[in-house]
């Protein structure tokens, strides 16, 4: 994998403090076992929460799934893909949601068609633009630019991310109590990703206390599947899905997530309390 090879910024970012994350803070590989789980075979089919039932991925804390860390194709011929990753107790939770919505928001010296240097440091490799469809807030949407093989010469993809209420599928009072009772908060919305191809992805996620100490981070993928309307799941049958596509989603999202916590505390005690405009 090319990711430790940092493309060259422009002439603009260079100028800017925030190039010192881009820079100075590289890229590591995940550890040897984690890779293996992402590498090595794929998971048993029957370990894999089925799309109908997307909501039993939802879990209150210290519950999990038989995998968590894994991905296997469907008898359908779509994918599922499951990530999980520790984050220690160094990392406050506010710090990881002020980013999410941070990078949205271009600095005030980006220059149009230069992408997004918020977006960039979190994986250099692969990472271009992402911003607030309307520029204002997420209601519309949240456009990405990316590549997903880490710097290896594929093609950059331009996504958007749709929110959808959970309520819709059967997210229950009862449900979201059970949840909220072990210590998790629970998000009634989540989001599915369409592509500049056919195609789209059906995701969950979750922050949450780890029994262990500190917070841990689960996320789970249908590629293939979108909600629409009234409650029914959509199968999209023309979406680009194979073994070898799913491995390197999974290890694009485990190596940037990964590397947030690297950058993460300096990067929030520089820049939460400036101008959301600030370079």
């Amino acid at each position: 994998m090319s990711y430790s090879k940092l493309p060259e910024l422009f002439p603009e970012e260079k100028a800017m403090p925030l190039a010192k994350y881009y820079y100075d803070y590289p890229m590591k590989d995940l550890p040897e076992d984690l890779k293996k789980q992402i590498f090595g075979p794929p998971m048993d089919v029957e370990d894999a929460v089925k799309p109908e039932c997307f909501l039993d991925w939802l879990k209150p804390c210290g519950e999990y799934e038989k995998v968590e860390n894994g991905y296997c194709m469907l008898p359908d011929g779509s994918g599922y893909i499951c990530t999980y990753m520790k984050i220690p107790e160094s990392v406050e939770m506010k710090k990881i949601f002020w980013y999410l919505n941070w990078l949205n928001i271009h600095s005030k010296s980006m220059v149009l068609g230069h992408g997004n240097l918020r977006y960039k440091i979190w994986n250099p490799a692969d990472h271009w633009d992402h911003y607030f469809v309307n520029w204002t807030d997420k209601t519309d949407g949240i456009h990405t630019t990316e590549s997903l093989d880490l710097g290896e010469g594929d093609r950059q993809y331009d996504t958007i991310r749709h929110a959808f209420n959970l309520r819709e599928f059967g997210l229950t009072d009862e449900r979201i109590e059970e949840i909220k009772a072990s210590g998790c908060n629970v998000n009634e919305t989540s989001d599915w990703e369409s592509f500049d191809e056919p195609g789209a992805h059906l995701t969950l996620g979750q922050i949450r206390p780890c029994p262990e100490g500190g917070f841990e981070r689960r996320s789970v993928e249908w590629i293939g599947w979108r909600p629409a309307k009234g409650g029914e799941l959509i199968r999209e049958t023309r979406t680009k899905c194979d073994e070898a596509y799913l491995r390197k989603v999974a290890y694009h999202t485990l190596l940037e997530w990964h590397h947030l916590l690297d950058f993460i505390n300096d990067l929030y005690e520089e820049y939460h309390d400036q101008p959301a405009d600030a370079d």
